[in-house]
C-alpha cells in the first residue's frame, strides 16, 4: 500500500484521530488488500462489497467489528482516494443497542455497602454518581476534583477529550451509604 498507506495516514492525523483508530482503520483496509491480493485502489464497487458480505457470512465478526472495519474503509475511500458515496455505496448496517440497566436507588446502595472497605466505597460512588468508566477512574487525580463546585475534571477520556462531570450525592439522598 505504501503511498496510499501514508497518504491515509496523513488524513487521519490531519483529522486528530486517535492511534487506536488509526490502526483499527489500516487494519482493515490491509486485510481488504490481503483478501483479493491487489492494491486497494484497483478494487471496485462489487469487490468490496463481496468482501464485506464474506465478513459478515463466512468469518461471522460482530456488529462492532463489522462496523469498525466498514468505517476504516469508508474512510479510505472517501476521504483518502476521494471517491464519492454513489462510487462506494456501502449499504447502512442494522445496529442493536441494548438499553444500559439501571439501577434502583436500593441496589445502588446495596452494591455500595457491599464494597469490602471505605477505599473501595468511595471508588464505586464516584464511579457512579459521575459517570466514569474505569479507565477515567484509574486516570483520575485529586487535583481533577473540584470539591466546591461539586465537579470532576476528566483528562484522557474516551478519544482523550476533556469534560467536567457532576458528582451527584448519594450519601445526602441514602444516609444508609
Amino acid at each position: 500500500m505504501g503511498i496510499l498507506r501514508d497518504r491515509m495516514i496523513e488524513e487521519m492525523k490531519l483529522r486528530n484521530f486517535s492511534l487506536a483508530t488509526q490502526e483499527s482503520y489500516l487494519y482493515a483496509v490491509t486485510r481488504l488488500t490481503k483478501h483479493y491480493r491487489r492494491s486497494p485502489d484497483q478494487l471496485d464497487k462489487e469487490e468490496i462489497r463481496s468482501y464485506l458480505l464474506y465478513l459478515t457470512t463466512e468469518r461471522k465478526l460482530s456488529s462492532n467489528t463489522m462496523m469498525g472495519q466498514i468505517a476504516g474503509l469508508r474512510f479510505f475511500y472517501n476521504q483518502t482516494l476521494g471517491w464519492d458515496e454513489t462510487k462506494l455505496f456501502i449499504p447502512p448496517r442494522k445496529q442493536s443497542s441494548p438499553l444500559p440497566e439501571i439501577f434502583s436507588p436500593n441496589e445502588v446502595v446495596r452494591l455500595i455497602a457491599a464494597a469490602r472497605g471505605l477505599k473501595q466505597r468511595v471508588l464505586l460512588m464516584t464511579t457512579y454518581s459521575a459517570g466514569l468508566r474505569v479507565s477515567e477512574l484509574v486516570n483520575l487525580r485529586i487535583k481533577d476534583i473540584d470539591p466546591e463546585r461539586m465537579m470532576i475534571r476528566v483528562e484522557r477520556g474516551k478519544g482523550e477529550d476533556c469534560f467536567l462531570g457532576g458528582i451527584n450525592s448519594l450519601v445526602s439522598s441514602h444516609p444508609k451509604v
